[in-house]
């Protein structure tokens, strides 16, 4: 996130790379079972028994793969990747290498002390992180709204079986339709709460003390923001904002002096 040296994130390949592949398959797998449910309603098992049961089997196998990947992601691979991004945050805070893969350059201000290295790296981050949620949110919003039409749809057409209203219902209520947009209306609101709290907390500099504990509570606000939202930061929406976003903090350092 600068203009000064070129930006190094060891991080963000190795290990929020599989996490957003695996979380696309997620996405990809749950679509599959949302196909195959309503194929399984269309294909009659009297007319044709050998093709509805070929279908009900590819939704067991379906379901059964989305849960064993949907644990890896929650268990193993989401927590790996936030557990290496604190460190490296606090590497940086402290100026101590705690890990061989250290990012470079993609925390940007001139702080000394490490407490308020802390608050000028989750201000930069919060920064970061609201305007790419707000993006995000953007598409969930229209996928969202295309489901619940379908659904209304589905659930006032008198030529609608309820079980078709049922696998649609099924779809929107699902993870990744309606939970996923409000998740991610959430974490834009709050990474734009701690955004203005740390950002009024630089401008009226308060004494040391006060300042350090503020700051922390900010750091722990936003990492548990993050760890109860559960939705990975796009890298795609990221790549296209940093230009952009890597001005507005350069600016915003120098209004703030930091």
């Amino acid at each position: 996130m600068t203009n000064q040296q070129t930006k190094v994130d060891p991080i963000r390949e190795k290990y929020f790379g599989p996490l957003e592949t695996a979380e696309k398959w997620s996405d990809r797998l749950f679509y599959l079972t949302a196909i195959l449910s309503v194929a399984a309603l269309l294909v009659e098992e009297g007319a044709h028994p050998a093709l509805n049961a070929g279908i009900q089997v590819a939704f067991v196998v379906a379901v059964i793969a989305s849960f064993v990947l949907g644990q890896a992601i929650r268990l193993h691979l989401a927590p790996r990747a936030h557990d290496r991004r604190i460190q490296d945050f606090l590497a940086s805070a402290y100026q101590v290498p705690l890990n061989h893969e250290q990012t470079i350059a993609y925390y940007n201000n001139d702080q000394a002390d490490p407490l308020k290295r802390i608050g000028a790296q989750v201000l930069e981050n919060s920064l970061f992180s609201k305007e790419i949620a707000r993006e995000m949110v953007k598409i969930s919003r229209m996928q969202t709204a295309i489901y619940a039409i379908v659904w209304i749809v589905a659930l006032l057409n008198r030529n609608s079986s309820l079980a078709f209203a049922a696998a649609a219902a099924q779809a929107l209520f699902s993870e990744q339709i309606l939970s996923r947009w409000i998740r991610l209306e959430w974490l834009q609101t709050r990474f734009e709460n701690t955004y203005n709290g740390l950002y009024r907390l630089f401008q009226t500099k308060p004494k040391a003390d006060k300042f350090s504990a503020m700051a922390l509570e900010s750091f722990t606000t936003y990492e548990t923001a993050k760890a109860t939202g559960g939705v990975t930061l796009s890298a795609t929406v990221f790549e296209r904002l940093n230009p952009r976003l890597s001005q507005e903090w350069e600016q915003i350092k120098r209004t703030l002096e930091i």
